[in-house]
């Protein structure tokens, strides 16, 4: 069973599918911190966190700030991205 994804989730799936079809996996710069930040997450991109300076748990937590409801369980939200991912 899949989980639904939310608004935030489903524009972060959108993106890492760009992101694995035209840019080597890596988040575009030009997209906000955010965006690239939960890019990164999902694709577990440690090059491009490192880029921002910026480490896996800062990132978790900058995203969860940014965001209107944050997810109870980080590592759950970035999961169910992952697993709609693996499904295309």
């Amino acid at each position: 069973m899949t989980a639904t994804l939310d608004r935030f989730a489903t524009d972060v799936l959108a993106r890492c599918r760009w992101a694995l079809a035209h840019n080597n996996g890596h988040p575009n710069r030009a997209w906000s911190t955010g965006q690239q930040l939960a890019v990164a997450l999902v694709l577990r991109d440690r090059k491009h966190l490192a880029a921002m300076d910026c480490t896996i748990t800062e990132a978790a937590q900058q995203v969860a700030a940014g965001m209107w409801s944050p997810p109870r369980d980080m590592n759950q939200w970035l999961a169910a991205i992952r697993t709609a991912l693996a499904h295309d």
